[in-house]
């Protein structure tokens, strides 16, 4: 590395999805959606309105463009422009003459989704090792669980379970003129190497708050190990006991762990590389005595030969335009005769 250059830590995740849909002999009716960028510290999970049309396309959108292109939604003129992108495209992806007839008036109300993501930031003026910053947004209810060392620190954009609504505000596919009415709640916070980062569906949130006003919070931590197919009998016990609404559910861990990054030289160009040496062989030159003389005589032979095959090229070529040259004469002579008698 360049003495110049130096390195910085920065955050990323390590990530863990699991997931169950509402209905488990459909997992392609699932609503719910999540992207996640490890090496960026970025994540998004979003919840399709299954009332609204082709929901499930518009949370995936959603969350994709989140990691793509991440917008500002505290600059509305730009947040508009972004969301009308996101709107095209969606609509790009839907034939509207393989609806059938119920489906066609849902179409101009459009899907719906929740959406909520997260981006670790660089920390640069703290002086704990291994800190970021946590910024987070969100509309609806999907929400953010942080915790450090197995305590919880923060949930967001909900602080209990009375605060989950049945008609939440939520992002639509088709602008219906209630975009002003689109306010997005959001925190920035410090973050430590080692914090657990959940990011659920109103599914799970419900359940989790309730264990925390309850006394008893569930163990994040202990859902990283836990093999899916535990998760997935977990949660439909849960739904037997009526302890979890039957919805789609979605859990997404994120671990924020360190990563070495070669900052910029602090001046100058970096140094460029050492030229590869490359062996060309070369034919050593005879000794003299015997072999040198020998040697001597072929290279005049070959030379001689070169210029008598020159001297006869040259021959051919010239014996070759003289050719050419009484030919052309020939049809010029011809060419005049005939001119004389047609006059």
């Amino acid at each position: 590395m360049n003495e110049l250059a130096k390195q910085e830590m920065t955050m990323q995740f390590e990530s863990r999805v699991l997931r169950l849909p509402k209905d488990v002999d459909y997992p392609d009716q699932d609503q719910d959606a999540c992207r996640i960028d490890g090496p960026r510290g970025i994540a998004a999970i979003a919840d399709g309105v299954s009332s609204g049309i082709f929901s499930r396309l518009w949370a995936g959108i959603l969350t994709e463009a989140i990691v793509a292109d991440m917008p500002d939604p505290e600059n509305q003129e730009a947040f508009g422009r972004w969301l009308t992108l996101r709107r095209e495209v969606w609509a790009s992806q839907i034939d509207p003459t393989r609806l059938s007839w119920f489906q066609k008036p849902k179409l101009r109300e459009g899907a719906f989704s929740t959406l909520l993501w997260v981006r670790l930031l660089p920390d640069r003026g703290s002086q704990q090792p291994g800190s970021c910053r946590l910024r987070c947004f969100a509309v609806g209810d999907s929400c953010l669980f942080h915790v450090r060392d197995g305590k919880l620190l923060r949930t967001f954009p909900i602080q209990r379970a009375a605060e989950l609504e049945a008609n939440p505000v939520v992002v639509g596919s088709v602008d219906l003129n209630r975009d002003q009415y689109l306010q997005f709640k959001s925190f920035e916070e410090p973050c430590w190497r080692g914090d657990l980062l959940v990011l659920c569906t109103d599914a799970v949130a419900d359940w989790a708050l309730r264990l925390q006003e309850s006394g008893q919070p569930p163990d994040w931590d202990s859902y990283w190990d836990v093999p899916e197919q535990a998760w997935r009998e977990e949660v439909m016990g849960l739904r037997n006991q009526r302890q979890m609404r039957v919805d789609d559910a979605t859990l997404v861990l994120l671990r924020v762990t360190e990563q070495v990054v070669a900052a910029a030289p602090l001046s100058g160009p970096p140094p460029l590389p050492e030229p590869a040496e490359v062996a060309v062989p070369i034919e050593p030159l005879p000794a003299p005595g015997a072999a040198g003389q020998a040697w001597d005589e072929k290279l005049k032979s070959v030379t001689g030969q070169l210029a008598e095959e020159v001297t006869q090229q040259l021959g051919r070529g010239i014996k070759k335009l003289n050719e050419l040259k009484q030919s052309a004469g020939s049809l010029i002579r011809k060419y005049r005769d005939k001119f004389r008698q047609d006059k």
